[in-house]
């Protein structure tokens, strides 16, 4: 009897091994992808976008084609989700034949702004053409309190010039997300009619309205503003935000520009007479070259030399009348000829030349003139009126009365 209920017992044994090794587990499910999730939770604040990395590849020991379906089981009403791959929505992922790569694509949540604090769930599911629907659980905690991950600075956010003279602030924009961000550049306070422009900081040149920033980068942007003529002396601030696009988060930056109709203005428009003495006789002339140099960072306008009269001596300038444009760094030659009247006693003469232009003017160059009578030319004269004397007397000695 015994003997028999020892038979029985392993004989119940073997049965439950073979069951258990007959009947596969849920674990052990074939299908033709395999869906991977390093990161299922983050903390996001109301009306900001939060992000998930999915990687998606071929079941194993799979070398035929293979493809799933990617969609949105669950999620709140109001939520927006959806699958992206480089920067474009998908809901389908097909695999080659001949493609045994993982596949890299993101999973971007965005709860509404009025979403109250808590923890929320969304469920993905991933369909393959051959197996079981695989299904992901990713919690989204909304929380009003916590931080956006974008930061604005500049390391120069107050600066000092004179009315109508532009300044350059140079901002950062750091972008903290493990996602790349776009976002959209608008200046929210000003004073009126000052003019405010967003550069971009490779050239200067190019106006920008919103930027994209990859992940865990930052870049620079130039700040340009033009305050009016008729400003004030004074602190005056100007306000940039930058706003996620489609979405009311954002940061600010305050920028303080101050009105100094004091300080020394630089002088963008210089001139330079290639001589500034020379020495002239009444009657004679001579031709000097004046160079005319834009040394400031824009293009000046209608730019042209002044001369100043002076009694005595007529100045021309050789050019065909001003200059349309002097680009930044550019200069001009301008001939000016010199020249003294003949009646013109023995003198030193200052000339004074100015180059004016719509944006600016130069400071004041002197040309010192010195009208100096020949020597050479009072013996001819004198010897002239001997001569006339002694002809003179000849003539009387000969042809007087007899």
């Amino acid at each position: 009897m015994v003997y028999n209920k020892q038979n029985l017992r392993k004989t119940g044994i073997v049965l439950i091994l073979i069951i258990l090794l007959t009947v596969p587990t849920a674990s052990a499910d074939w299908s033709s992808i395999a869906v991977m999730t390093s990161i299922t939770g983050k903390v996001v604040l109301p009306g900001d976008t939060v992000e998930f990395p999915i990687t998606i590849e071929k079941g194993h020991n799979n070398s035929d084609e293979a493809w799933c379906s990617l969609s949105i089981k669950d999620k709140n009403d109001g939520w927006s989700a959806g699958f992206y791959d480089d920067g474009d929505q998908i809901t389908c992922l097909t695999f080659p034949e001949d493609k045994n790569s993982p596949e890299e694509v993101i999973l971007r949540v965005k709860p509404p702004i009025d979403t109250p604090n808590g923890a929320y769930t969304i469920w993905a599911d991933f369909k393959p053409n051959d197996g079981d629907t695989i299904s992901h659980e990713f919690v989204v905690n909304v929380d009003n309190e916590a931080v956006l991950d974008l930061d604005i600075y500049s390391d120069m956010p107050g600066l000092e010039t004179r009315p109508n003279d532009p300044v350059e602030f140079y901002v950062t924009l750091e972008n903290d997300y493990d996602h790349r961000v776009t976002a959209d550049i608008n200046v929210v306070e000003k004073p009126d009619n000052w003019d405010v422009e967003f550069l971009e900081e490779g050239n200067g040149k190019y106006r920008i309205t919103k930027t994209s920033i990859a992940a865990n980068d930052k870049q620079n942007f130039i700040v340009k503003v033009r305050p009016s003529t008729n400003s004030s002396d004074g602190t005056y601030p100007v306000i940039v935000d930058v706003a996620l696009e489609n979405s009311q988060m954002g940061v600010s930056q305050q920028l303080d520009l101050t009105i100094n109709r004091g300080i020394e203005e630089e002088k963008m428009l210089t001139i330079f007479p290639e001589s500034k003495s020379i020495n002239l006789n009444p009657g004679s002339s001579r031709e000097i070259v004046v160079n005319l140099r834009n040394s400031g960072d824009r293009t000046l306008n209608n730019v042209e030399l002044k001369i100043q009269g002076v009694s005595g001596i007529t100045t021309f300038v050789r050019s065909f009348g001003a200059i349309d444009e002097l680009e930044p760094g550019e200069s001009r030659e301008i001939p000016v000829e010199i020249k003294v009247r003949a009646d013109t006693s023995s003198d030193t003469k200052e000339i004074l030349m100015r180059a004016v232009s719509d944006e600016a003017e130069s400071e004041d160059e002197r040309v010192e003139v010195s009208v100096v009578k020949s020597s050479s030319g009072g013996f001819i004269g004198i010897g002239m009126i001997i001569g006339a004397l002694l002809l003179l007397v000849f003539i009387v000695s000969k042809f007087g009365r007899r």
